[in-house]
C-alpha cells in the first residue's frame, strides 16, 4: 500500500504515514488494466498476422466460421484473464483490509507502534496508538500509566489526573500513579488534595507523602491528675518546629514555639496542652492534645518531739520537716507564717507555761499544713524547795 498524499510505501497496519504523518488510506499498488499478461494478449490480438513457422504464406480465404470461433476463443481467454486479475485484486484488498482490521484491533500491535513512534519523538502519533490500545483494553493499568505519563509530557495534566485516579481506584499501591498525582497537586499548591490522596492509597506508599504529612509531636506525660508539679517534654519525630498552647487554643494561630521542657506547677489548675509540628514547607501536622491536672496535697501536720508536757529541766524540741518544705513556729499560740521563727535545728523550751504552734509550708507551692499546737511547761527546779517539799 502507498500513502495517497505522498506515495510513501506503508507497512501493513500503519495508522500514519511515516513521511507526511497523515492518516493512512488503502491504495492498491497495481491496476487491472496494467497487468502484463493482459497487455500481452491485447497486443497479440491487434498486431498483423505473420507467416507461419513453416515459411509458407498464410492460407488465404479462411473459413469465416472458423475465424469467428478463434475470435470467440481469444475473447474468452481475455475475459478469463481479466476476471482472474479482478478476483486477485479483490482478494488482496480483502486480505489487506483483514490485516489492517486485525492490527487495528490488536493491543500488542498498538503498543508496539506506540513505542516505535515514541522512540522517534513522534509523541502525538504515539499518543494515538496508546489511546487506541486503551480503547481495546480499557481496564489495563499498564496502558493507563503509560498514557498518563505521555499526557504529562504533552502537558495535558487534566487527562493524566483522570487516568491516575482510575488507576489508584483499582490499584491502591500503584506508585507511579501516586507520584504523578502528588506532582500535579504539589504544582497547584493543593495540599488538601494531597491529604485526601493519602487517605486513599495503600500504606506502602505513605513514604511518598513525607514532605506533606507532618507527624504530630510526642508528649512525655500521659493525660491525668498529678500530686506534684510536672515537667512536660515535647518531641518531634523529625527536624520539625513545635508550637503549643496551655489552654486548649489553636497552636497554629496562637502557639508558643517550643524551646525546652514546660513546667506545670500551678496547684489546682488543669492544663490543656495542644501542640503541632511544622516542617520547612510551612505545613503543619494535626494538633495533638493532652490534659494535666495538678492537685498537690498540703504538707502533713508537723511531727514535734516531745509532744508537749511539764519539764523541770531544760528540754529541746525537734520538728520533722519533709523535703522541699520549711517549718515555722511561735511559743505564744499565735498562727505561724513565713515571718515567724524559722526552724533550722532543735529549739529549747523557754521557761514558763507556753503553747508551741508549728506549721509546715511547701516551698514550691506555698501550701501550708495544719497547725500543730502543744503545751510546754518548764520551770527550773530549786533544790532547797524540793527538799522542803519532800520533807512535808
Amino acid at each position: 500500500m502507498k500513502c495517497i498524499y505522498c506515495g510513501k510505501e506503508l507497512d501493513e497496519g500503519d495508522l500514519f504515514c511515516p513521511r507526511c504523518k497523515k492518516a493512512a488510506q488503502i491504495v492498491p499498488d497495481y491496476n487491472v488494466y496494467e497487468d502484463d499478461y493482459l497487455k500481452q494478449v491485447l497486443k497479440e490480438e491487434n498486431r498483423p498476422k505473420k507467416k507461419q513457422e513453416t515459411g509458407h504464406a498464410p492460407v488465404q480465404g479462411l473459413d469465416p466460421d472458423r475465424k469467428k470461433q478463434q475470435k470467440k476463443k481469444q475473447m474468452k481467454i481475455t475475459g478469463a484473464v481479466a476476471a482472474t486479475v479482478f478476483v486477485l485484486v479483490v482478494a488482496l484488498l480483502i486480505l489487506a483490509a483483514a490485516v489492517r482490521s486485525n492490527h487495528a484491533n490488536s493491543v500488542s500491535y498498538q503498543l508496539t507502534q506506540a513505542q516505535k513512534a515514541y522512540a522517534k519523538g513522534n509523541l502525538k502519533e504515539a499518543l494515538a496508538y496508546y489511546e487506541r490500545a486503551l480503547e481495546l483494553d480499557p481496564g489495563n493499568n499498564d496502558i493507563r500509566i503509560k498514557l498518563a505519563e505521555l499526557y504529562m509530557e504533552l502537558e495535558q495534566e487534566k487527562d493524566a489526573e483522570k487516568l491516575c485516579k482510575l488507576i489508584i481506584r483499582d490499584d491502591k499501591a500503584n506508585r507511579r500513579a501516586c507520584k504523578i498525582l502528588i506532582g500535579i497537586y504539589d504544582g497547584n499548591d493543593n495540599l488538601d488534595a494531597i491529604l485526601s490522596l493519602y487517605d486513599r492509597v495503600d500504606e506502602s506508599l505513605y513514604q511518598l507523602f513525607d514532605n506533606y504529612m507532618v507527624v504530630p509531636p510526642e508528649f512525655s506525660l500521659d493525660t491525668g491528675t498529678y500530686e506534684t508539679a510536672q515537667t512536660l517534654v515535647l518531641r518531634a519525630v523529625k527536624d520539625y518546629q513545635i508550637y503549643y498552647t496551655l489552654d486548649g487554643t489553636d497552636p497554629v494561630t496562637g502557639g508558643m514555639r517550643y524551646d525546652g521542657p514546660v513546667v506545670l506547677d500551678e496547684n489546682g489548675k488543669t492544663y490543656r496542652v495542644r501542640a503541632v509540628c511544622r516542617n520547612d514547607r510551612n505545613i503543619y501536622s494535626e494538633a495533638k492534645e493532652r490534659s494535666y491536672t495538678i492537685k498537690i496535697p498540703s504538707p502533713d501536720m508537723p511531727i514535734v518531739t516531745p509532744d508537749g508536757g511539764d519539764f523541770g529541766v531544760k528540754t529541746t524540741v525537734s520538728i520533722t520537716v519533709p523535703d522541699g518544705c520549711s517549718a515555722y513556729y511561735t511559743w505564744d499560740g499565735t498562727i505561724p507564717n513565713r515571718y515567724s521563727s524559722h526552724y533550722t535545728h532543735p529549739v529549747t523550751v523557754p521557761e514558763g507555761n507556753h503553747i508551741l504552734a508549728v506549721i509546715i509550708i511547701d516551698n514550691r507551692t506555698n501550701l501550708s499544713s495544719e497547725i500543730y499546737r502543744g503545751r510546754f511547761v518548764y520551770y527550773e527546779s530549786n533544790p532547797e524547795e524540793d527538799e522542803q517539799q519532800d520533807a512535808e
